[in-house]
């Protein structure tokens, strides 16, 4: 179960407080909205973090930007821990595993690929008063379990990262999970003070959701590579796809895409079907990724159908 924030707390619905409507994964049916409206931010909060990554990078941005300080940023490498420092005011950029001994925050977030979590939690040494949460979407909370009971967390940001293209926070939904309530409401307030949709989601919810952002984000991009490559080797100009793309992503989020999807697959057009197959002969994992999609749009087309079919006859 999870809830989305907006705010500063009150369980009262001010005048000027937007709802946003939270969602049960597993049960399919909205749950309880709770309502923020002003309140006072909690800007004094410090936040170390670990990692010099895509996501440390944007997170260390957003954070001063808002005023927050960073006393500490580490790395594997003492050089990248110190190109990330230097974005922020008055950080010390250190490789040293043990933090106890440098200026303390209030939070470190770790921002490391998920293959080496588990590593760097059972490597350095943390303040104990400090809360640790991972920023990692498909790692579970189990994951920090080397670290003290009720001081971890996740902070998981569903964006896509580039260290070369700057992000409004302010979009970018925050999913939080703490492993006590007063790990939880740490993290929640530092989420609002970075983002507009602070969501409470546990474990399985949060892997439910990175697993549907990979198909939305890491594979759909793969596509747009795929058709670049394509037009590119035929000397065409890739821009004379860019509405094609803006008005389906457009469409995606008017309606529901299964109901709007188009195409020779959707159409069961086999002619141009085995003609585009022909074409992609030369690209061998092209032809079958092409493959594959057809059939899973034919797969989703014949049930709807069937399913069109059992409600005219009262099924």
């Amino acid at each position: 179960m999870f809830v989305l924030f907006w705010g500063s707390f009150s369980r009262n619905k001010p005048k000027t407080a937007r709802p946003l409507a939270g969602y049960n994964l597993k049960q399919g049916k909205p749950e309880e909205t709770l309502y923020f409206a002003g309140g006072t931010k909690q800007k004094n909060m410090k936040v170390g973090m670990v990692g010099a990554g895509h996501v440390a990078t944007h997170l260390v941005k957003g954070l001063v930007s808002l005023g927050i300080e960073v006393p500490v940023v580490w790395s594997r490498t003492l050089a990248s821990a110190q190109a990330l420092a230097d974005q922020a005011p008055a950080a010390v950029a250190t490789q040293s595993p043990d933090l106890r001994y440098l200026p303390h925050a209030e939070v470190y977030l770790v921002a490391v690929p998920d293959l080496a979590l588990a590593h760097v939690v059972e490597q350095l040494r943390f303040p104990a008063e400090a809360v640790v949460a991972h920023t990692s979407g498909a790692q579970p909370l189990e994951a920090l379990a080397a670290l003290p009971e009720g001081r971890t967390g996740v902070f998981y940001p569903l964006q896509t990262f580039s260290k070369e293209k700057d992000l409004d926070w302010r979009k970018i939904p925050l999913c939080v999970e703490g492993s006590s309530r007063q790990a939880e409401e740490v993290l929640l307030n530092l989420g609002k003070l970075l983002s507009e949709q602070v969501v409470r989601m546990n474990g399985p919810a949060r892997r439910q959701l990175h697993v549907s952002a990979v198909f939305a984000c890491n594979f759909t991009n793969h596509l747009w590579g795929v058709a670049q490559d394509l037009l590119q080797k035929a000397g065409l100009p890739v821009n004379l796809v860019e509405p094609l793309v803006q008005e389906t992503v457009q469409k995606a989020f008017q309606f529901p895409p299964f109901t709007v999807q188009t195409g020779p697959a959707q159409r069961g057009d086999t002619n141009t079907l085995q003609a585009h197959l022909e074409l992609l002969g030369a690209t061998p994992q092209y032809q079958h990724l092409y493959q594959v999609l057809t059939q899973s749009i034919q797969q989703v087309a014949q049930k709807g159908l069937v399913s069109e079919k059992e409600a005219q006859n009262g099924q």
